[in-house]
């Protein structure tokens, strides 16, 4: 038998047991020492069949943890009003969320100039965070925010949503004005945070945020990990 064909008879054993529930979405799967054992293959030819299967969505790989079940897909639209939580409840899933970072930088990334229009430039607010679906951390977030535009927004954010605190303390309620969507590797702050390999695939998704006047107040940049997610937006 080639290597191409023990590829395929260890990855379809292997999808096999995943299709049986074997091992329950978001369970671990044993180690690749036990699992080449079990399969009677090269450790070489299993991890092929593992990465075949992390590319079809069926897997993925925790930093120094292992390999797990990929857990059901959040189906996410990204112009919705509904809330994260409120699209994973509805989805029968349990959301959970928290903030890692609240500060002002004078450092941030090109993307986010459209913050300041004609102004000069000069330091903005910088928010990080991640969204959890039932214990499962899958994605990452940064937030620039100009503080000209919403003085003290870090300060009074506390638990708050986003959206509350813009609607309550500086009455605008925003609409999303760009989306962009494109894949890269995982890397930096985002891989520690959701715990993936260095050079893991993942989907970045851009949003602008901008009030009723047009104006570009707010730009998030989303690191979802591939295998958790199918984006759709209603036309």
């Amino acid at each position: 038998m080639n290597n191409i064909s023990t590829v395929e008879v260890a990855k379809e054993k292997l999808d096999q047991w995943l299709c049986n529930g074997t091992v329950a979405p978001g369970a671990k799967l044993p180690s690749e020492r036990e699992l080449g054992d079990l399969l009677g293959v090269k450790r070489m030819t299993l991890r092929q069949a593992l990465l075949n299967l992390e590319s079809e969505s069926k897997i993925f790989r925790k930093d120094r943890r292992g390999w797990f079940v990929a857990q059901p897909r959040f189906n996410y639209n990204p112009k919705s009003s509904a809330s994260f939580k409120l699209a994973a409840i509805e989805q029968n899933r349990v959301p959970s969320w928290g903030f890692i970072e609240k500060s002002t930088v004078a450092d941030y990334p090109a993307i986010v100039e459209p913050l300041f229009g004609e102004e000069p430039h000069h330091p903005l607010y910088r928010i990080t965070g991640w969204g959890a679906l039932d214990n499962h951390k899958v994605f990452y977030h940064e937030t620039f925010i100009n503080p000209a535009v919403a003085p003290g927004f870090i300060d009074k954010l506390g638990d708050l949503s986003f959206s509350q605190l813009w609607e309550n303390e500086y009455k605008k309620k925003l609409n999303i004005q760009k989306l962009a969507f494109r894949p890269t590797r995982i890397s930096g702050d985002a891989c520690k945070v959701i715990g993936g390999s260095a050079g893991t695939p993942i989907i970045l998704v851009e949003k602008h945020r901008a009030d009723n006047n047009k104006n570009i107040v707010q730009i998030d940049i989303e690191y979802w990990r591939f295998e958790s997610v199918d984006f759709f937006i209603n036309l």
